[in-house]
């Protein structure tokens, strides 16, 4: 739908008739009140299937030693099975109400979660298991599939980075403290497989938006394992101390290293060989996804007593956010391009106090650092204004 100012353009160049421009003003006008409106909805939906929610799981909680087990049982189960066949009956039944039923499916997602652990609880299993969230997310991941819910997708890709973490270190007594060093680089490795697979469901059209939601969640987690590995506690040294160094990896650390690299590799050679996605910068994407998985089982296999790896993290930083707004801008994708800009603007913030803390006076620094920020958020909002308006154009 074209906005005002181009109406008005189309206009001014005879391009079309004041009746279809006023037609075309209407037209655009109730397609703004209709979205408003469908946000709305949504909102107010998903506020009101939480309340209920949480309203079923404090109700349980505040009768847990009044209620017997069968009873505690009968009504978690319920209220989900309820929730979720509702939502479903007023989504993808009926088709009445969808929105309030995308909600209520969400809900009744979340749920299913929530009796899971009281449930747990109530017959002694221990609540940190990853094996609760593994079911947790295989249980809900007909609903992605089936259905095509893209809430529940952002849900599930939740659970994936939580049931990776809590698998690792499942056994924190038998942890070795090397293994807190290399937690951003098992869930680098984790986003590039989870934004490579969902790569794969390109191949589906009906699962485009469930690949959209997969990798856009990946990338958030890839950005922010970059971020860390930028700094020299993660990937450097102290005065000679290198914290990797000191003691091996736990086996499991290393067994969830080795796995998710080999996985992601297979992956990304996959999209590579087929391109999927029919995208027109995959060559790019696949050869960043080889260089990061290249760098990180460098750091974590050879370990160096150097801040050489912090450097060359911080130039892969620079570069990923680069890509990731050329590729925004190409694409036309403000999602992208806004999660570079968000990396630049910390990465510059970051950097500025790193080098110039100690070396200039504390009011300079603020004040310098300040101005920098704001000339910065002009520049941005400006230019996200302008793309936006660039992208929103019919092509």
């Amino acid at each position: 739908m074209p906005d005002d100012q181009q109406i008005k353009r189309w206009l001014a160049e005879g391009v079309i008739t004041p009746q279809q421009a006023e037609k075309m003003m209407a037209d655009a006008l109730a397609s703004r009140k209709e979205r408003t409106s469908d946000r709305l909805i949504v909102v107010v939906s998903t506020i009101g299937a939480l309340l209920l929610g949480i309203g079923a799981v404090l109700f349980v909680a505040a009768n847990w030693e009044g209620l017997s087990e069968l009873m505690k049982t009968l009504v978690l189960s319920g209220s989900t099975f309820g929730v979720s066949y509702l939502g479903y009956v007023l989504a993808y039944e009926r088709k009445n109400f969808p929105k309030v039923g995308s909600a209520l499916l969400f809900l009744g997602a979340l749920l299913f979660g929530a009796t899971l652990f009281l449930l747990a609880q109530m017959y002694h299993v221990e609540a940190n298991s990853h094996l609760l969230i593994l079911l947790w997310l295989i249980a809900i991941l007909p609903l992605v599939y089936v259905l095509g819910s893209l809430p529940i997708a952002g849900l599930a890709s939740v659970l994936w980075f939580m049931w990776i973490g809590l698998a690792i270190f499942r056994q924190i007594r038998v942890m070795s403290p090397s293994d807190v060093f290399a937690l951003p680089i098992l869930y680098l490795l984790s986003g590039i497989l989870l934004f490579e697979g969902g790569g794969i469901h390109y191949l589906s059209e009906a699962l485009r938006g469930v690949a959209r939601v997969y990798r856009v969640a990946a990338l958030k987690v890839v950005m922010a394992a970059l971020f860390l590995l930028t700094f020299r506690f993660f990937s450097g040294h102290y005065d000679g101390w290198n914290p990797r160094a000191e003691g091996a990896f736990s086996a499991a650390m290393v067994a969830g290293v080795s796995v998710a690299a080999v996985l992601a590799i297979l992956l990304v050679v996959f999209n590579l060989c087929f391109n999927p996605s029919k995208s027109s910068t995959w060559k790019l994407e696949g050869g960043l996804s080889l260089g990061v998985l290249g760098l990180t089982l460098l750091l974590f296999f050879f370990p160096s007593t150097t801040n050489v790896y912090t450097l060359l993290f911080n130039l892969v930083l620079v570069g990923c956010i680069a890509a990731l707004i050329g590729i925004g801008y190409q694409r036309e994708d403000m999602r992208v391009v806004n999660i570079g800009m968000s990396y630049f603007a910390l990465f510059v913030l970051v950097r500025y106090c790193d080098w110039f803390w100690k070396l200039l006076p504390r009011s300079i620094f603020f004040m310098v650092g300040g101005t920098i920020l704001v000339l910065v958020g002009i520049a941005f909002e400006q230019k996200r204004r302008q793309l936006a308006a660039q992208f929103a154009k019919p092509r």
